[in-house]
């Protein structure tokens, strides 16, 4: 009778030890994917008058402290002369240094390097002459250059072996890139000259590429793309007081048809959104907009403790407005170019929450998004 009972008792164990494994088999919570935003980097041209390198600043989020130097700190060795972009894409941080015609591929974690592409070794001393802006598609990272007087191009390289799969010739001087659909547009700025400005629109599948010219395209640099719109910074022009004349955002549709939408000389957007800071050269003060791309609006807003903006970005996670400025130099009561810069971040409403110091020659801001399951 006590076997009978024993046995019993561990059959009993047993079916509900395969029941508990059936429940843990299709548990009642499956892990959501959960967009996230872990800090920030800003890239620093560095100051070339002064012989100061480019820099990478790294802001953290999670301790609220802002590490300068931190390619250096991380590689022992400095970024190069005149970095110009940055882009995360996937695990990688990808930096252009124009200067050194190079652009750094780093682990996005560590910040240590994980290979260099060597563009005048990839393109040519010809054609691989200045890399400028970034942009990552399809495993691929495309990228525009200068080229030999501004002959530029993009071109496309794979993000495992970072071998050339394709290039696109552009227009003069070509900067800011982005892509919506299957097109690739290039803003073509000319080098500020006022020739020859341009938008290429390249097809991504035929490589067909077209020219947008007009009026309202007089120094195209910075490139986004916000749904089914390409927009493009223009810096604008000077009048022969060397006053700075309609810089600003323009729109370009579907149909090629460019049109103005916010007043700007540094642009920034969180992906619905675009944010301005307007402060042309030998104007009078500065102004801050905000255009929303869903209705087409445009408000005015005025971030507290601005002394001379240089570059403004905003979370697409979160939200947060980050605006860098220069600080002020003593000596001359005028911004510190050769200085350490500051970058204050903002609620999406508009309200103060923290400042954090950054690098000289503040130009390219990347924020460190990931996807986690939650």
């Amino acid at each position: 009778m006590k076997k009978y009972l024993l046995s019993f008792a561990v059959l009993m164990m047993a079916t509900a030890l395969f029941t508990a494994c059936d429940d843990d088999d299709e548990p009642s919570h499956k892990p959501q994917p959960v967009d996230v935003s872990e800090g920030m980097f800003v890239v620093g041209s560095g100051n070339k008058r002064s012989n100061i390198d480019g820099n990478l600043t790294y802001i953290n989020y999670g301790n609220g402290t802002s590490t300068l130097n931190a390619f250096q700190k991380a590689n022992g060795m400095s970024l190069g002369k005149t970095a110009n972009f940055a882009l995360v894409y996937g695990q990688k941080l990808y930096i252009a240094v124009d200067g050194e015609n190079l652009i750094w591929v780093c682990d996005k974690n560590t910040l240590r390097t994980v290979h260099r592409i060597v563009t005048t070794e990839l393109l040519g001393t010809t054609d691989g002459i200045s890399p400028r802006a970034l942009i990552g598609h399809e495993g691929q990272l495309l990228f525009s250059l200068y080229g030999t007087d501004g002959n530029g191009l993009v071109a496309a390289v794979d993000t495992v072996d970072f071998k050339l799969q394709k290039t696109f010739r552009a227009g003069s001087y070509p900067d800011g890139i982005a892509i919506v659909g299957s097109q690739l547009y290039v803003a073509n700025s000319d080098y500020g000259n006022g020739v020859n400005p341009s938008i290429t629109v390249a097809n991504l599948s035929t490589g067909e590429t077209k020219e947008l010219k007009g009026a309202d395209i007089t120094n195209p640099m910075q490139m986004i793309a916000v749904g089914d719109n390409a927009y493009f910074l223009d810096y604008g022009t000077y009048d022969e007081m060397w006053n700075q004349v309609g810089a600003g955002v323009r729109r370009i549709a579907s149909n090629g048809t460019v049109t103005r939408v916010a007043d700007g000389t540094a642009m920034g957007t969180d992906g619905k959104r675009i944010f301005t800071c307007y402060a042309p050269y030998g104007g009078d003060g500065t102004h801050y907009y905000i255009y929303d791309t869903a209705n087409g609006q445009t408000t005015e807003w005025n971030p507290s403790d601005i002394f001379s903006p240089a570059a403004i970005a905003a979370d697409p996670v979160t939200g947060d407005i980050f605006v860098i400025s220069y600080n002020e130099n003593p000596d001359t009561h005028y911004p510190g170019y050769n200085m350490t810069t500051y970058a204050n971040q903002y609620g999406a409403d508009g309200t103060f929450k923290k400042r954090y110091d950054c690098g000289v020659g503040p130009i390219s801001i990347v924020f460190n998004t990931d996807v986690k399951y939650e």
